[in-house]
């Protein structure tokens, strides 16, 4: 487990060993800080044969063989990856819920990405939060609190799972091989560290470094294909090009490069961008993205 998450771990063992733990756990916080694989770890522990006496699974006993092998019959696993969560999965996740454990002890259910759970979804998951089933458990994720249910939240335990201490996560990330000396802009993630791990295996993070100097230099781009072809690379990439441009402006902002109207400018320019990116279906790319580029560098010529 990585060391931000140690602490809000070991405070879910002690309110279980205390009979305290909670039957709903929200586990909400940045992408890339570790919700699956904390969410992962507790299921594991709720169903290890030890759990009646500690949350801390084993490795060894059948419990924990059937989740190494992925075929354990009492973790049921729902994710919002590729769309939204329906109310058939929720209603087959009730069934789940109410019928006995196979393995005699603990049944689990994970969620994740439950902000992407339909409305209708969300009403038929209340009664199951509201009249929990002995030794059954709900663990969720979440990336954005604010697009979940407060009839929902308001049944849940909500666990905050964030980077505290940076230094803990920079160290963390040098183990891996990403510094700071060699990507100047990696300590604008240390509070996202697993996201700087997964563009590094996924062969992405040279091109993340290179949208970090294209946004430093937006007024000499001129090749928008280039562009736009790195940024197709992954959806995510979009983002991340969009705060380091906010990022750069806001640098030559604190040292009189820019002026306070220039900046207004360009930050209404990059937020109109993401806007029609996420509601325009089928927007051309390519345009939009010349747009942009343009953009700024009209703004950034007035005086």
């Amino acid at each position: 487990m990585y060391p931000w998450i140690d602490l809000v771990r070991k405070q879910l063992q002690d309110s279980f060993e205390r009979n305290r733990f909670h039957h709903a756990q929200l586990i909400h916080g940045l992408i890339g800080v570790g919700k699956s694989e904390f969410v992962r770890k507790l299921s594991e522990d709720l169903l290890c044969i030890r759990s009646a006496e500690v949350l801390s699974s084993c490795g060894q006993c059948k419990s924990c063989l059937l989740l190494r092998a992925q075929n354990h019959p009492d973790l049921l696993y729902l994710a919002g990856d590729t769309g939204s969560i329906g109310v058939d999965e929720v209603r087959a996740l009730n069934d789940f819920v109410f019928h006995s454990a196979q393995q005699g002890g603990n049944k689990v259910v994970v969620i994740e990405q439950i902000e992407k759970m339909t409305e209708s979804a969300a009403n038929a998951l209340l009664k199951t939060l509201e009249e929990p089933a002995s030794k059954r458990y709900i663990l969720m994720t979440c990336n954005d609190l604010s697009k979940v249910k407060a009839t929902v939240l308001s049944r849940c335990n909500q666990v905050r799972v964030a980077v505290k201490n940076k230094t803990e996560s920079q160290q963390w990330l040098v183990s891996k091989g990403i510094t700071s000396q060699e990507y100047l802009w990696a300590d604008t993630f240390s509070e996202q560290p697993l996201l700087l791990e997964a563009w590094a295996n996924q062969g992405l993070i040279s091109d993340v470094d290179e949208l970090w100097k294209v946004a430093h230099d937006i007024t000499s781009v001129v090749d928008i294909n280039t562009l736009e072809s790195t940024l197709s690379k992954d959806v995510s990439l979009h983002a991340v090009f969009t705060r380091f441009l906010i990022e750069a402006f806001k640098q030559q902002l604190a040292v009189g490069q820019i002026n306070f109207v220039q900046f207004h400018n360009c930050t209404q320019k990059i937020e109109k961008y993401m806007s029609d990116h996420h509601k325009i279906l089928g927007i051309n790319k390519t345009l939009s993205l010349s747009n942009l580029v343009f953009g700024l560098q009209c703004v950034l010529k007035q005086d």
